[in-house]
């Protein structure tokens, strides 16, 4: 098979998202089960719960800078097998986990870890997926993180923290041992001048015996490394219109997608089973919530590029609405004693949810990340962006639990549907539709100049 090692490749880089899913949803059967079985942490309090589940959020975000430098500077490949090391150390951490400390430390490092797969594999995927292929390599790196979330939540029904937590520390070996066999990426090489071994790369990803076979395609590479080595960003580039609008637009996407509640869902899905008085046990609800969550993001792979980006993101802004506020009625009627007969509620809401986020608001920022970024800026913005997001992840995760305390079940989620119906009429009034367009033809929607508009301007 032509594309053989390419799918490879990128099944193995992805083994890093799956690990990023287990680090995202441990909490969700960890936590019951810390409080159950485990003295030291049987009396845990909540500000502690929440530090347990917000801390891997700071990690993520401190991997940003320092992952963006390492794969700059010891390559793709190399920065995601160190990754790989302390993972395994922060699971170990965890399950065996004796105080507050040692929990934190763990779930600090594997955030770390995790978020910095997210930074890496994409880029790898990208550097090394032929076009016709790019699209579907790249959507499995989300697909991988919700069969994470699923893996975690269906083991963690069984198994107790502890063994959970050794269990998922052998995902970053499963990564270790496939990527050894992967070769680094053709455009860090000659990025590094490393002319033969980047063509030596390329025949490996196309399957091919001789360097005479991959030699135009080599070319079209090292020329657009030498345009970004010539056109390096800085900030002041962003306060150019035509940069500005389609950064201020990222970032946004960022704030309506953390602040619709996601990462609250996911870290303590079971808790909202048990605050509700759910008649399921919440290790079954959480595993069909998480079911849900791969099917949709797999129907996302299929729909995206024929009904279009801001479809998508309307449908999944204005559905996330419907099912939170249908979340925050439930509670406020348990409140009153009149929920008795709709104990369905929470799993069908979280359900409608968790499908609207994953077909919308959950791949689409990051691939529109992709599309809507000048060239120039991509970088320089996707960096800022990326921290931004785990930034707010940490808020949600962190404050969550304080949230609900200070105002009650059914005002916090009827404060992420605001949101989600803010985001909405910002789809519908501010973003453009990309679909089909080329990168140049999206550009000039924001009034970039072109390459046709730099020729006219000096033939004038």
């Amino acid at each position: 098979m032509e594309k053989s090692n390419q799918i490879f490749a990128a099944a193995s880089a992805t083994v890093g998202a799956f690990g990023l899913g287990t680090v995202l949803a441990w909490t969700s059967p960890a936590l019951e089960s810390m409080q159950k079985e485990s003295e030291e942490f049987k009396e845990i309090s909540k500000e502690s719960q929440s530090w347990v589940g917000a801390i891997l959020t700071l990690g993520a975000l401190f991997s940003a800078p320092v992952c963006g430098v390492l794969m700059d500077r010891i390559g793709r490949k190399n920065t995601m097998l160190i990754l790989s090391v302390p993972f395994v150390l922060g699971w170990l951490l965890i399950g065996y986990a004796q105080n507050l400390a040692m929990m934190l430390c763990g779930r600090f490092i594997s955030g770390f870890c995790g978020g910095g797969f997210s930074l890496v594999a994409p880029v790898f995927i990208g550097e090394t997926a032929e076009d016709s292929i790019r699209g579907a390599l790249g959507s499995g790196f989300q697909l991988m993180v919700v069969l994470g979330i699923l893996f975690v939540n269906t083991v963690g029904s069984f198994a107790d923290w502890q063994w959970l937590s050794l269990i998922c520390g052998f995902v970053p070996l499963v990564f270790l041992i496939s990527m050894i066999f992967v070769q680094e990426s053709p455009r860090y090489l000659l990025m590094k001048g490393k002319n033969a071994d980047a063509s030596q790369s390329l025949c490996w990803f196309r399957k091919k015996t001789s360097s005479q076979e991959v030699e135009d395609e080599l070319k079209i590479i090292e020329i657009s490394v030498n345009e970004s080595k010539a056109e390096k960003a800085k900030f002041s580039d962003l306060a150019l219109p035509h940069n500005l609008r389609p950064s201020l637009i990222m970032m946004a996407l960022m704030l309506f997608q953390q602040l619709s509640g996601i990462n609250a869902v996911i870290f303590y899905t079971t808790n909202i089973f048990k605050a509700a008085g759910s008649d399921l046990d919440g290790n079954v609800s959480s595993i069909i919530v998480a079911g849900i969550q791969v099917v949709a993001t797999l129907a996302a792979v299929f729909v995206v590029d024929k009904l279009g980006r801001r479809i998508l993101l309307t449908a999944s802004a204005l559905i996330m609405c419907i099912a939170l506020v249908a979340l925050g009625l439930f509670f406020h009627l348990q409140e009153n004693g009149n929920a008795k007969t709709i104990g369905w509620l929470p799993l069908v809401s979280l359900m409608v949810f968790i499908s609207a986020f994953s077909i919308g608001f959950g791949p689409l920022p990051w691939m529109m990340l992709g599309e809507l970024l000048p060239p120039k800026v991509k970088g320089l913005v996707a960096s800022v962006a990326t921290m931004f997001n785990w930034f707010l992840a940490f808020l949600v995760t962190k404050f969550y639990q304080n949230l609900l305390d200070a105002v009650g079940a059914p005002a916090c989620y009827w404060g992420f549907a605001g949101v989600c119906a803010v985001g909405t009429a910002f789809i519908i009034l501010i973003i453009p539709e990309t679909k089909g367009k080329s990168i140049d033809e999206i550009q000039k929607l924001f009034g970039a100049p072109t390459v046709t508009d730099d020729s006219e301007e000096s033939r004038k």
